[in-house]
């Protein structure tokens, strides 16, 4: 059994300014990796899977200099965006339910993260 705990949070603007570049870091990490596996499709007809692999490239980006700034955030949370977009993926693409294909993060609405 699963079980989860909501709660509400009063951060202070430090703490409030780090969660949301947290849930941009997550946000950013769930739109590359749908921009990733959307493409390569659409070019070579390869089906990537986000959390086999895409997932272990989290580590590789993190030392590149274009996206160490990933280095700064929480490596769960990133890991559960690759997560969370593969079972939206398992989910389109199972026909006993009636998922529609994964779309782009927003900025505004809800920031649901995930982490240990």
């Amino acid at each position: 059994m699963l079980k989860a705990t909501k709660v509400r949070i009063y951060p202070t603007p430090k703490q409030a300014e780090f969660l949301n570049r947290q849930f941009g870091a997550v946000r950013f990490t769930y739109n590359k990796a749908l921009h990733i596996i959307s493409s390569q499709y659409r070019r070579h007809g390869a089906k990537l899977r986000a959390k086999k692999d895409l997932k272990p490239l989290l580590a590789v980006a993190k030392k590149s200099r274009k996206y160490q700034w990933l280095k700064d955030f929480d490596s769960i949370a990133l890991q559960q965006a690759c997560i969370n977009l593969d079972k939206a993926f398992q989910a389109f693409f199972d026909p006993k339910l009636p998922a529609r294909y994964p779309t782009f993060k927003r900025k505004h609405g809800s920031s649901p993260v995930t982490t240990a």
